[in-house]
């Protein structure tokens, strides 16, 4: 037992001093993280994504009615694969490997893009050629985003973990970067619609085949595809390690469905498949075309797709600052802007300010959705639930944006603007309405 005025070594304290019976030890450090498997997952996108994007649009007018089927079944079996897409993800071994699996599927659509562009593959064997690959690129386009959203998400809480480890001195330090981190995968994604939209117009106009284009295109795929095999794994938290068999796959995603704060995302999802369906089908068939001719489309689409990847660094980033909601406000906004130009104006011939103006506006709403409502299920359902959250989200993505899409021959150009404007006021309600708000991540 110690005695009083004697140190823990039985030395005899100086005058004035005093006995701390709990010594100070060094505050606990996270393990350092950075932000560069973002930016590396990023580049990986960026290669992927300059490949299918060009080829995306000109499958329809490179190959009539099997270019529409084509983007039927992709779309189709990237909405459906989304149940078992959770379940892929943990076979897989993590989302590392998703995402390189996933990848793999958009090198063979382009190899298969390649192939009909032969001119000795006959007619009706394109079908047999385009249409199995269309199917597999829908299955891992839905892998690659379900997993991406669960790879950023590990992302962003290792560098939060860092952050707040900094500064545990400070016990109102509080650090957000889902935001940040989906901004820059967007950024990429679009720097890559820009590009590339440009590019092969500007090829195709010098006098270059298809064939070469997509030859090309199949040889950035493939650099994408590498670029992801390279990708550090993700942080591995404990929660991440629950297995799942397929049938509790399954049943989660059935649970998320009456989950009261995914029901209010639920419409900020369809708007942003049928934002994503308009912007891809309807301003180009229905507006660009009409108006101003075929050659216009590369131009139009590039300034989207420039306005799109600007919008989604910055709103990602101001919104881990400001919050969600605001930057949701210029979504509603921009988004029922571009509708009511439509429904007032119609398609008046020569009509460049209005087609540009559509697309600006509709190109920062696809910005504000794309990046905003993934931070927001990465905020709200963290894991085990993360994977299957992303796996609905691209699911009903998909289905929208496949659905707008197969409407255009049906319903008037007005008719499709209507819906696309009621799903932004149905989305603006239930993000008004007062609910659970998620703590920040620990």
């Amino acid at each position: 037992r110690r005695m009083p005025g004697v140190a823990e070594d039985g030395e005899p304290l100086n005058p004035g001093e005093s006995f701390s019976a709990a010594p100070e030890y060094p505050k606990p450090i996270a393990p350092k993280a950075t932000f560069c498997p973002a930016y590396h997952l990023g580049v990986g996108f960026f290669l992927v994504f300059a490949a299918l994007m060009p080829t995306q649009y000109l499958l329809t007018s490179l190959n009539g009615t099997l270019g529409y089927y084509s983007i039927a079944v992709l779309y189709f079996c990237m909405a459906f694969s989304g149940p078992v897409v959770p379940f892929g993800i943990q076979y897989f071994g993590g989302p590392k490997t998703a995402l390189v699996a996933g990848s793999l599927t958009y090198l063979i659509f382009q190899v298969a893009n390649i192939l009909i562009g032969i001119p000795s593959i006959p007619s009706a064997a394109s079908y047999v050629v385009l249409l199995p690959p269309s199917a597999l690129l829908g299955i891992g386009a839905c892998l690659l985003w379900t997993a991406e959203g669960s790879y950023a998400a590990r992302v962003s809480r290792s560098v939060d973990e860092y952050q707040r480890s900094l500064h545990l001195e400070n016990e109102q330090t509080s650090t957000n970067s889902l935001g940040y981190v989906n901004g820059v995968v967007l950024l990429f994604l679009q720097g890559a619609n820009l590009i590339m939209n440009l590019a092969s117009s500007a090829l195709l106009s010098s006098g270059a085949s298809a064939v070469t284009l997509f030859i090309i295109l199949a040889a950035m795929c493939g650099a994408g595809c590498f670029t992801l095999m390279l990708l550090p794994k993700a942080p591995e938290y404990a929660e991440n390690r629950v297995q799942q068999s397929l049938r509790e796959s399954l049943w989660e995603m059935i649970t998320l469905h009456k989950d009261r704060d995914f029901l209010f995302l639920m419409p900020l999802i369809l708007t942003l498949g049928f934002n994503q369906g308009y912007l891809f089908s309807t301003i180009t068939g229905d507006i660009i075309t009409p108006s101003l001719g075929e050659e216009w489309i590369g131009y139009v689409m590039a300034t989207s797709a420039a306005v799109d990847a600007l919008g989604s660094y910055a709103f990602g980033y101001v919104s881990d600052k400001i919050g969600r909601y605001p930057v949701l406000a210029i979504g509603f906004l921009t988004n029922l802007g571009g509708c009511i130009v439509v429904i007032v104006m119609g398609v008046p011939d020569k009509a460049y300010v209005m087609a540009f103006a559509v697309a600006v506006l509709l190109g920062i709403a696809d910005a504000v959705w794309m990046t905003v409502t993934s931070a927001m299920l990465a905020e709200q359902f963290r894991a085990p639930k993360t994977t299957a959250a992303f796996a609905i989200f691209t699911s009903w993505r998909s289905f929208c944006t496949a659905l707008m899409s197969l409407l255009g021959p049906f319903l008037p150009l007005s008719v499709r603007t209507a819906i696309l404007a009621g799903s932004v006021l149905l989305a603006a309600i239930t993000a008004s309405i007062p609910r659970h708000r998620p703590a920040p991540m620990a």
